[in-house]
């Protein structure tokens, strides 16, 4: 696979869910993750109501901005649930180089949501060495969300063509 295959499509952003601005300070919450301080706002939160693989327990979530500028195209998913539970994501647009429009549009599809009120995460895992920092994301397990309901389900997709640790360049 070259990089032209790897790297995102388009902005590399979706239509994230918006969550409603909170009408004071008092109604948001600065945690302290392992990537750095986030603002969480609990109320109208990103609900998998299946909680996530391996993760049946967590059912709440919220997406913040990344904490570093520099992997700015990033978001993450902060559990309400666990505040010390948070994943790096990578938006992604229907039409991306990773996982083709067709499976993408035969899930919605399953997942009862129109294709216009998708938003599409994919989860990242950082894979560090001595000489470099590596990123893969899960294309066969990507997180749909329909963003006027705010329901989010992970999917796992039912053939091989996707792997677990997809590589992806920055």
């Amino acid at each position: 696979m070259n990089k032209q295959e790897m790297r995102m499509t388009g902005s590399g952003t979706a239509a994230m869910p918006p969550q409603a601005m909170p009408k004071d300070a008092n109604e948001t919450e600065v945690v302290d993750t392992r990537f750095g301080k986030v603002t969480v706002y609990r109320k109208n939160p990103v609900v998998f109501p299946n909680g996530l693989l391996g993760m049946p327990d967590k059912f709440e979530f919220c997406l913040t901005k990344f904490p570093s500028e520099k992997l700015a195209r990033f978001k993450l998913l902060q559990s309400l649930d666990d505040l010390e539970l948070s994943f790096i994501t990578l938006p992604v647009e229907m039409d991306n180089a990773i996982i083709d429009k067709a499976d993408i549009q035969t899930a919605c599809k399953d997942l009862e949501i129109k294709a216009d009120d998708l938003s599409m995460l994919l989860i990242v895992t950082v894979h560090r060495t001595s000489n470099a920092v590596r990123l893969s994301v899960n294309a066969r397990a990507p997180i749909f969300i329909n963003t006027p309901r705010r329901i989010a389900t992970q999917y796992v997709f039912h053939n091989n063509k996707y792997q677990i640790q997809h590589m992806i360049t920055m």
